[in-house]
């Protein structure tokens, strides 16, 4: 199996068709799709695709297997109490165990974790893992959200295979543990938000994994998704990620699945 490289009245609609060729050259996309048996990667964007940019809620990978490994999480399933504040999603306001946290992307629970786990831990999981640039300096419980810590898709990319190939520097059933974390139900992704439709229209019966990510820095949003479809006795691995002035929340997923759908297996 191969993937392809692929008057006032007109015063006024002027202005609008001008601001829309400004928004969209504004925006910037990076796709790519690897079947994990050594290929080399569908790349939308050389250039696009090796540029750092925060991880936002994607770190949920790396910060789940940092959790189980330095054991501050045991029990994958094992639910923590919700304290009662009010958050901006209703998923969020109950308990959550590290599974549930990742498929509703609760904040909180992530955020409670990173400061369980601390700065030098953190830091040399890190480093062991090979994640983005390992290393930050900002608050311990959002230097994914702001930018302190940055990683490209590329190297997005390169820690999911090793993830999904059971290849990182950690034990088999942590990693086990994230791998089933971030399975999303058939025909669909969940997020803070809630489920959205998310289908490729691959052939055959799919199994996808995926963890989408959103934040805002400096006046730039990045939408991302990463993720992994499990079909025909092959796993093949696909990350997104958009960023622009104003996006939707679903952009990063929306790319992933034009672009999943474009390179369907023949």
């Amino acid at each position: 199996m191969s993937f392809p490289r692929l008057g006032a009245a007109c015063l006024l609609a002027t202005v609008a068709l001008g601001s829309l060729a400004r928004a969209a050259s504004d925006t910037h996309e990076c796709a790519l799709i690897q079947i994990l048996d050594g290929s080399a990667p569908f790349v939308s964007d050389a250039a696009e695709c090796a540029v750092k940019t925060a991880p936002a809620s994607t770190f949920k990978l790396p910060h789940a297997l940092i959790a189980l490994e330095t054991g501050v999480v045991t029990d994958p399933l094992a639910l923590v109490p919700w304290d009662g504040s009010k958050y901006p999603f209703p998923a969020w306001e109950k308990p959550h165990s590290l599974d549930s946290a990742m498929k509703s992307s609760v904040l909180w629970f992530y955020q409670r974790t990173a400061g369980l786990i601390g700065r030098e831990r953190m830091l040399a999981s890190l480093k062991r893992l090979g994640y983005g640039t390992d290393s930050y300096e900002g608050e311990q419980t959002s230097f994914w959200l702001t930018g302190d810590l940055a990683v490209s898709p590329l190297e997005q990319l390169d820690f999911l295979s090793r993830l999904v190939g059971g290849k990182l520097p950690a034990k088999e059933r942590n990693m086990d543990a994230v791998k089933a974390a971030f399975l999303m139900p058939q025909g669909a992704i969940t997020n803070a938000s809630g489920t959205h439709a998310f289908a490729p229209t691959w052939p055959g019966p799919l199994v996808v994994h995926a963890k989408t990510g959103n934040t805002t820095v400096a006046r730039e949003s990045v939408s991302w998704i990463v993720g992994y479809v499990d079909a025909n006795a092959r796993s093949t691995a696909f990350v997104a990620r958009v960023r622009g002035g104003d996006l939707s929340m679903q952009a990063g997923a929306d790319l992933a699945l034009r672009t999943l759908n474009a390179h369907r297996p023949r």
